[in-house]
C-alpha cells in the first residue's frame, strides 16, 4: 500500500541531499512553498504533472519517488552472539556504487596511495555526492575497500554511495558489486569491547572478522569480486556497519 508520509520523507530526504530549500523547489516547479511542505508533511501530493518536474529537478526516477520498497534489500541468513556482539550472516544483492575511486596503480607507490585514502577518508565535503542521480533510499555514506587483502597494485579505495543506475554525471565513478554473503557488523558497545575499546571505528572491526570471527565459524573471503564495506549511518560518521565478503566452508 502506498504510504504518503514515507512519499514525503523520500522528497525532503533527496531535496536536502540536494542542497535545495522549499522555496527553491516551488520556484523551480511553479508552485507555493507551502504546497512544498505539504507534500514533505504527508498532507497531500504533487498531480502527475509536478511529480514528473520534482523527479527531474532531484535527479530521480518516478518510481524511485514513489515506491523504494525494492531497494537495499538485504537477507538476514544466521546471527552469531560473540560475547554479546552480534554478527549477522546476510546475503546482499548486487549493487551499483558511484563516487570517488581512486587506484593503487595510479600511484607512484603504495605508500603515495596509502596518504591519498587517508585524505580522501577525512574528506567530509564530498561535492560529487550532491550530483548523483537516483540514490538508493535510505542515502548511506559508504567507504569501499577493493582487494585490500590481495597484491598491493590491485587495491582501490573510494567514498561512494548506492544508487539505482550507472548512468552519471561525467567524472563520477563507479563500481559495481556483485551479490555476496557478508558478515555484518555494528559499531556498538559490546563489539567495541571485542576490539578492546570502548569506542570502535567501523574498519577496526574487519581486521577482528578476518583474523578470530571467519576462522571460528568456517568462513573464507569471498572470491567474488565482492569487497569490504564501511557503511555510515551517521553525518559524521562516528558509528555504522562493517560489510566483509565471504563464503561459507563446509561446516
Amino acid at each position: 500500500m502506498f504510504n504518503q508520509i514515507d512519499f514525503g520523507k523520500r522528497v525532503r530526504e533527496f531535496r536536502t541531499r540536494k542542497n535545495y530549500t522549499q522555496k527553491e523547489i516551488a520556484l523551480r516547479i511553479g508552485v507555493s512553498e507551502q504546497a512544498v511542505s505539504k507534500w514533505e508533511n504527508g498532507d497531500c501530493l504533487p498531480d502527475i504533472y509536478n511529480l514528473k518536474l520534482l523527479a527531474q529537478i532531484l535527479h530521480i526516477s518516478v518510481d524511485t519517488l514513489l515506491d523504494t520498497h525494492m531497494q537495499n534489500s538485504e537477507k538476514i541468513v544466521e546471527t552469531v552472539n560473540v560475547c554479546g556482539a552480534r554478527f549477522d550472516i546476510v546475503e546482499k544483492p548486487e549493487a551499483i556504487l558511484a563516487g570517488k575511486i581512486i587506484y593503487a596503480k595510479d600511484f607512484p607507490d603504495i605508500h603515495s596511495f596509502y596518504s591519498a585514502v587517508d585524505a580522501l577518508a577525512a574528506d567530509r565535503d564530498k561535492p560529487y555526492f550532491s550530483a548523483l542521480r537516483e540514490s538508493v533510499l535510505p542515502i548511506y555514506d559508504i567507504n569501499l575497500s577493493v582487494n585490500f587483502w590481495l597484491d598491493e597494485q590491485s587495491r582501490a579505495y573510494g567514498a561512494v554511495r548506492e544508487v539505482m543506475t550507472e548512468d552519471q554525471p561525467t567524472g563520477t565513478d563507479i563500481y559495481k558489486v556483485p551479490a555476496s554473503l557478508y558478515i555484518r557488523a555494528y559499531t556498538n558497545k559490546e563489539t567495541s569491547r571485542i576490539v578492546c575499546r570502548e569506542q570502535c571505528e567501523i574498519w577496526e572491526l574487519f581486521a577482528y572478522i578476518r583474523n578470530h570471527f571467519m576462522p571460528s565459524y568456517n568462513f573464507k573471503m569471498a572470491q567474488n569480486g565482492a569487497q569490504e564495506m564501511e557503511l555510515f549511518d551517521t553525518f559524521d560518521h562516528s558509528t555504522g556497519y562493517a560489510y566483509m565478503p565471504v563464503e561459507a566452508l563446509t561446516r
